[in-house]
This record gives structure tokens, C-alpha cells and sequence, in this order.
């Protein structure tokens, strides 16, 4: 699971604590599954799909499927 900034925002009831002296109701974003995000390219900057590819010395690398490129060559 991952946590994604300004995604899947919840409420949360809080008691007052010493920690956090204001009690009541604060917004906090919750995990999602990974399955349900998409890589955005740094290539054309889309959020895209991912495919498969070799490279002429054998090595298999992530390509965008929108513009084609590779996304790392890690």
C-alpha cells in the first residue's frame, strides 16, 4: 500500500491527549493499493501504463506505453 498526497483523505475523531491538546476532527490521508496508482512518465509527463522491453545487450527495462521511452535504466 502507499500513501498518495491529497488521495483518499479521511476524517479522523481525536481525543485531547498530551501529545495533541486540541481535541476533535482532523483530515489525514489513508494508504491505497498500489495496484490502483499509475507511474507518471518524466518523458512526457503522463500518467501512463508500463510495458516491457530488451535492450541490444539482453537487459529487460520498463517502457511507457503512452510515448515509448525508457522510464529507468536501473
Amino acid at each position: 500500500m502507499v500513501l498518495v498526497e491529497g488521495v483518499n483523505v479521511m476524517t479522523k475523531h481525536v481525543k485531547p491527549s498530551a501529545k495533541n491538546p486540541q481535541s476533535g476532527i482532523i483530515k489525514q490521508e489513508a494508504p491505497v493499493y498500489s495496484s490502483k496508482v499509475k507511474l507518471v512518465c518524466t518523458a512526457c509527463g503522463a500518467a501512463t501504463r508500463v510495458g516491457r522491453a530488451f535492450l541490444e545487450n539482453g537487459r529487460k527495462v520498463r517502457v511507457c506505453k503512452a510515448c515509448g521511452e525508457i522510464i529507468d535504466k536501473a
